[in-house]
């Protein structure tokens, strides 16, 4: 199909109220070809659980892909448009179980209603997935040496078939959307007629990362379109540039959010409802209607009607009127929301801001085609949804949590470099945010005995009842934690089907009916302490001490609420998921943030969230005031002493009870007036209680927290990424004086989790996702320290080479740990997240426990037991290059490669110029001319101007190269004596001795032997081997897959699947030191590789390197190579040596000659090379080196 005619079937279809005919020729197009179908269902045969929601439904087809699988295509009716939008979980269910009837795992379907006759509709694709078991990919993973994962067809994980609930993915189509977002992602399909498509294709056509990704770049450059002209309005031009900057930055930000947020509320029917109708009736196009009433009257859309609406009819109360909703000069009904959203931050009625029409609407084309670049163009381009992401619901539109991604990316470099803010991933802040709840949950009901730990315990990854109990004496259990488990994370699947259960129970009792197949779904526990729970999670206090966009707090909310409807059937509480929101606002969410946009972002996320599920529909209620819940402020550096002044929490000391007291007072005020005079006495008791200092301090600004539990039960989130070199250093003296796990190398995100630690009550836990460097590099001995002496771990996930922050490269780690002591091990999950999986299922495949007193302040080996042991093989009896005082260096850091680093063509014209010069040129190498057993013959020449040297007095053509280089390079600050000097240097002359070199960054051993007087520059290193060493078996031993290993295990790697040949890491390496005559015939071999190598015999070289680690390996673990009769040492025969009085010829001849004789297909080298995986620790080796 042609694209201008795909496109125009996509407008017919997706613009207009559902038709089943124009779905079929729709489907006929995009699919190519499918089987039709003419199953009408209704009456009966809809199944009594879905029989209040769905009419009637159709099967109209199936479809087969290129790979076999198939898919279901229906088209279902629903009884009324509050249905199709509000009993989302019940009709993925219903899906989900025509999915198991017609034995299909995935399915297109139209959903649309019979009360507005299809004209808002969904199209909805659903898949089930399947769920990850340990023992699926067992371990190759973590450890075990005995089982490789199994794999399907396409080389994926194969996975275990146990059913889990499905995903649906929906486009919002019909008369009042619009098909923008799915005329982009279906277009391709429809275009494609070469091919069937795949159902990862279809799946893919789905993609709400591609909708993100398109609307942030273009709320970005709306973003910068408005910033730029917002530079030259009087009203920011009083200020300094940078002061000026953020100012607009800061309106502009707020305005694009105001408009962005009115979207969603016209979404809801609430802006311009008519005179005496119902709120939720007004137009959904209000704000683009409003805009062509302006222009058709030859008005100022900012002037004539957004600021009346902004800073009046949405921020002033209108009680004293008849109906309070009605806004005269509009002559329609707009809510009044307070909260602070809309209070201006000028005097909006004396200060002119000129923001012309063509900013809001415009006839300009954006890069991709799209006509239209203002801000009405662009939202009105997209489909707005007022439903939460859910992990199994998902709309196919910019949602309010899709909102809060594009807000938190929108921190400009500069913010983003200096703040070190990155947004967390959806399903990281969904598994965070439920794993700090399960373990609240188990602190506050379940008191465990005082059992000393096992030796070696293998828990359940979540614990279950029995791993618990086998690990220690219960000695009250009201919910196991694996029920309490099931609650959060399962419980919103079962509320439908447990009130129908308890229905139908209670019909039984009644005599209404004999029997029923529902099954009440939560676990019994939970339903019997179901008040208990309830009044746990309504009793929580959280706090994120670098909000953001306040993506975990509202994450929080979402699974507090979700959890406590869950119980809702057995704890008596009715209350409503809004007023469940309100009181979860109110009593348990906090926030501190040093950037004052993210302050306002996070404030307006839990606005919209609340707004979301207000269905009072007769009084929409004013928005809180946030003002003292989500506060502005550095979390790190509080006010002296506050912390250690226990007596301003004494019963006598008023101005804290007082504070709290206005505090309250303020969260829920309406009027103006009254918000002023509060927040004025608010701002002069904390004045009064730190004697007039400004900091903000948790203790202060959140009293109430520590007055109720003396401190909070969850601190969750995502601390900022800012390294040790850009914290000030003002800052590090007060972080010195602050904190125990201060070291002058430690990122602040170091510092955030000590402070995070210590605003805990004694049950409380702390879940925070940071880089992962602290768990190895040295300078997080402190903070390891730290944690180990305050805290037990509860789970550690480690996450490496795989980026979870799109746009930082950074491995992370999850740390759950709680001030309580934990006496069963931690669980850990540690490795890289393979593509085909998801986080919960890397979580739960890669899990194993870890004892509490391993977690010290050494290095943090993440790893299982069966790997502790392997590595205590590799160490044991042998001697670290350390030990050997081995000489290990860094290459040189010229403070200028341009200069210094020359190349053929320069070093000939300065040689001519003055012939003395070839004394100090000399031949360099970069890190990427180092190979593995081999160097490329040097390119590039370092002038080895040391500062013993006068070069204007001797080196005179040098002397004027450099002099041509200008003032900025003699000025430059790193350099030596004179500006003609390099830096200086303490071994330069070690680079005159045969010297092992290596590159810092490699996906493997990278090391090769230098026997001549060549320099590296600082991207590589050298050691100088020790004297007991042959220089060419440490370099087997170097490149080896046994030392790869350890280092893997042992530190960090670079995040972008290279690991880190630190001269740190390197001196570690435990080095086996053989017989003399061992390290001969090893180094002969390395002399074939490397020849080989350099010479570009391919099969060769790879034949060499194989023998050459198969000797490591039997060095290392020559016990178990021989019990599996897989030695090579006793089969090699004498070898021929390469020796230096030989022709180039003589040598490949000898290659040649040991190569055919060991590579002989009948030889025992060859034989047991081949079969040495058979090697149980090989085998564990090579598994691991794959990943």
């Amino acid at each position: 199909m042609d694209k201008r005619l795909a496109q125009q079937t996509i407008t017919d279809l997706f613009d207009n109220p559902f038709d089943r005919e124009r779905y079929q020729h729709f489907l006929n197009n995009l699919l190519n070809r499918y089987e039709p179908r003419n199953g009408h269902y209704t009456g009966n045969y809809i199944p009594d659980a879905y029989k209040q929601h769905i009419k009637q439904y159709w099967r109209i087809g199936k479809y087969q892909d290129p790979e076999g699988d198939e898919l279901d295509l229906l088209v279902v009716q629903v009884k009324s448009l509050s249905k199709l939008e509000r009993a989302r979980s019940a009709l993925r269910n219903f899906a989900v179980t025509r999915l198991k009837q017609f034995e299909k795992e995935a399915s297109l379907i139209a959903f649309y209603a019979e009360d507005d006759q299809g004209a808002d509709w969904r199209f909805s694709f659903i898949k089930i997935e399947h769920e990850a078991y340990q023992d699926d990919i067992a371990s190759a993973i973590h450890g075990s040496r005995d089982i490789s994962p199994s794999l399907d067809k396409k080389g994926k994980v194969k996975l275990r078939q146990k059913l889990t609930p499905a995903k649906r993915y929906s486009y919002l189509v019909g008369v009042h959307e619009n098909s923008h977002t799915a005329s982009k992602q279906l277009l391709p399909l429809l275009e494609m007629d070469y091919a069937d498509p795949r159902i990862e294709e279809i799946e893919a056509a789905f993609s709400i990362e591609k909708v993100t990704g398109e609307f942030f770049e273009q709320y970005k450059a709306l973003f910068q379109n408005l910033a730029e002209h917002l530079k030259s309005q009087p009203l920011f031009s009083k200020s300094d540039e940078e002061a000026r900057d953020q100012q607009v930055s800061r309106f502009a930000k707020k305005l694009l959010g105001q408009v962005v947020f009115l979207y969603f509320l016209q979404k809801k029917g609430w802006l311009g409802v008519d005179k005496d109708k119902p709120w939720g009736t007004g137009s959904k196009r209000f704000m683009r209607d409003r805009f062509d009433q302006v222009l058709k009257e030859g008005g100022d859309y900012y002037h004539d009607f957004l600021q009346y609406l902004f800073y009046e009819a949405l921020a002033d109360e209108r009680k004293g009127q008849e109906d309070p909703g009605y806004y005269t000069r509009f002559d329609c009904r707009v809510p009044f929301l307070n909260g602070g959203l809309f209070e201006p931050d000028y005097d909006w009625q004396k200060e002119h801001i000129d923001l012309p029409n063509s900013l809001f609407h415009n006839t300009e084309k954006n890069k991709n085609g799209d006509v239209g670049t203002g801000i009405l163009n662009v939202f009105d381009r997209y489909n707005f949804t007022i439903k939460e992401d859910e992990p199994l619901e998902k709309e196919v539109a910019v949602d309010p949590e899709m909102l809060g991604k594009v807000f938190e990316n929108m921190l400009e470099v500069t913010e983003r470099k200096s703040k070190g803010a990155f947004y967390t991933p959806r399903e990281i802040v969904h598994y965070m945010c439920q794993e700090s709840l399960i373990h609240y949950l188990d602190n506050r009901l379940n008191s465990y005995a005082s059992t000393p730990e096992l030796a070696e315990p293998q828990a359940e990854l979540f614990g279950s009842p029995g791993g618990q109990q086998s690990l220690e004496d219960v000695e009250e259990i009201k919910a196991p934690k694996a029920d309490l488990e099931t609650l959060i994370r399962k419980g919103h699947l079962f509320i439908e089907n447990d009130q129908a259960a308890l229905l139908a129970l209670e019909r039984i009792e009644k005599g209404e009916q004999k029997q029923t197949k529902k099954e009440i779904a939560l676990p019994e526990s939970v339903r019997q302490h179901a008040k208990a729970i309830d009044e746990a999670l309504a009793d929580i206090k959280v706090c994120d001490p670098a909000i953001g966009s306040g993506a975990f707090p509202v994450g929080l909310l979402h699974e507090i609420v979700n959890a406590r409807l869950a119980l809702a059937p057995h704890s008596g509480n009715s209350q409503s998921a809004y007023e469940l929101k309100r009181h979860a606002i109110a009593e348990s969410i906090y926030g501190v943030d040093i950037d004052a946009s993210a302050i306002d972002i996070a404030r307006l996320r839990l606005w919209l969230s609340l707004i979301v599920d207000e269905e009072d529909y007769d009084t929409i209620e004013a928005l809180p005031n946030l003002d003292y819940k989500i506060v502005r402020g550095d979390s790190l550096v509080g006010i002296d002493g506050i912390g250690k002044v226990d007596d301003i929490f004494n019963p006598k000391f008023t101005l804290i009870s007082e504070l709290e007291n206005e505090k309250q007072n303020f969260f829920s005020t309406t009027n103006h007036n009254t918000k002023i005079d509060l927040s004025k006495k608010i701002t002069d008791l904390i004045h009064q209680i730190t004697n007039g200092k400004e900091a903000f301090d948790f203790k202060i600004y959140f009293s109430e927290v520590w007055h109720q539990k003396g401190g909070f039960d969850v601190v969750i989130g995502n601390p900022p990424y800012v390294s040790h070199d850009r914290i000030s250093k003002d800052n590090k003296e007060v972080y010195k004086a602050v904190f125990d796990s201060y070291e002058p190398f430690a990122d602040i995100y170091c510092y955030f989790i000590e402070k995070s630690i210590f605003l805990l009550n004694s049950d409380g836990v702390v879940s925070l996702i940071t880089s992962n460097s602290y768990l190895r590099a040295k300078y997080g001995a402190p903070l390891r320290k730290t944690i180990s002496n305050n805290c037990s771990i509860v789970n550690l996930i480690n996450v490496d080479d795989y980026q979870l922050f799109r746009t930082a490269i950074v491995n992370t780690a999850i740390i759950v740990a709680q001030l309580r002591e934990l006496l069963r091990p931690a669980i850990v999950a540690s490795g890289t997240i393979e593509p085909s999986l998801d986080f919960i299922n890397f979580v739960k495949l890669t899990g194993f426990s870890c004892q509490q007193r391993l977690f010290g302040e050494k290095p943090w080996r993440l790893i299982s037991r069966d790997l502790i042991e392997l590595l205590a093989e590799i160490e044991n009896g042998n001697v670290t290059l350390e030990d050997l005082n081995t000489k290990i260096r860094l290459g040189l850091a010229t403070g200028n490669n341009e200069a210094f680093v020359i190349d053929q063509s320069k070093r000939e014209a300065l040689i001519k110029a003055d012939p003395k010069s070839a004394e100090i040129i000399k031949p360099v190498l970069r890190g990427r001319d180092i190979q593995r057993y081999y160097y490329k013959p040097p390119e590039k020449y370092i002038l080895l101007t040391r500062n013993e040297i006068d070069v204007k007095r001797e080196y005179s053509a040098i002397f004027r190269y450099l002099d041509s280089l200008g003032e900025r390079f003699k000025n430059r600050g790193a350099r030596g004596k004179n500006w003609t000097n390099l830096r200086a240097c303490s071994f330069f002359d070690d680079f005159r001795e045969p010297k092992i070199i290596w590159i810092e960054l490699s996906d493997t051993g990278r090391f090769a032997l230098c026997e001549e007087e060549i320099y590296l520059l600082n991207s590589a290193y050298f050691l100088i081997p020790p004297p007991r060493i042959i220089p060419r078996y440490l370099l087997s031993i170097l490149n080896s897959s046994v030392i790869h290993f350890y280092l893997i295990h042992t530190a960090e790697t670079s995040g972008m699947g290279t690991s880190r040949w630190f001269n740190i890491h390197v001196r570690e390496f435990p080095i086996h030191i053989a017989r003399n005559d061992i390290q001969q015939i090893i180094g002969c071999v390395v002399d074939y590789c490397s020849l080989s190598t350099l010479k570009e015999l391919k099969l060769y070289a790879a034949y060499f390197d194989q023998l050459i680690d198969g000797l490591v390996y039997e060095l290392y673990f020559h016990d178990e190579i021989k019990a599996a009769n897989k030695e090579i040492l006793p089969h090699l025969g004498e070898l021929s040596p390469i020796t230096d009085g030989m022709t180039e010829e003589e040598k490949l001849a000898t290659i040649r000659r040991e190569f055919d004789r060991l590579y002989d297909p009948r030889h025992p080298v060859r034989n047991n090379l081949e079969t040495l995986d058979s090697v149980a620790v090989v085998r564990t080796i090579r598994e691991a080196l794959k990943r």
